[in-house]
């Protein structure tokens, strides 16, 4: 990862803190404990792998404490009706293969910090894997995308 893509992912991973903490206030207002993970920022491209988080959030009420993987999308939504895509991509490949089995749900968050929408790892199944050209870096990936008859929209604050 070159000098410039490096800083363009710290500028993105800063970016994607306040859905972190919209979703985590939301968990918390149902009666959910949270923890949110603290950022580490790795100082070059190449130092990157020592410095993959273990997970966005925790939350737990009379249960496991869940493992929740968080984005902030460039996009505004309130829910199903104004989602702007057929599926909803749930992240890149590499990194839901990483973590399937550790990770409970995986969180979409309107840009507006309005609405979330969410992907729990028992609907994996549904997923297919697809290559787009990724909005934040212009490289083709390879995602999962989940089905909407599988996601749940969250309204997150009162508009």
């Amino acid at each position: 990862m070159g000098t410039n893509q490096h800083a363009r992912f710290i500028e993105r991973l800063r970016g994607s803190k306040p859905g972190v903490f919209a979703f985590a206030y939301w968990l918390n207002s149902r009666g959910y404990w949270v923890e949110i993970a603290p950022t580490r920022e790795a100082p070059c491209a190449a130092e990157h792998p020592q410095y993959i988080d273990g997970g966005d959030l925790f939350a737990w009420k009379d249960g496991p404490r869940l493992r929740i993987e968080v984005k902030t999308l460039g996009v505004t939504f309130r829910g199903r009706n104004d989602w702007p895509y057929p599926n909803v991509f749930v992240a890149s490949a590499m990194s839901v293969d990483r973590a399937i089995g550790e990770v409970y749900a995986w969180v979409s968050v309107s840009h507006d910090l309005a609405a979330a929408v969410m992907m729990e790892a028992t609907t994996f199944g549904t997923w297919t894997r697809t290559t787009k050209t990724a909005s934040n870096t212009g490289n083709d990936e390879i995602f999962y995308a989940a089905p909407m008859e599988g996601v749940k929209f969250i309204k997150l604050a009162q508009s």
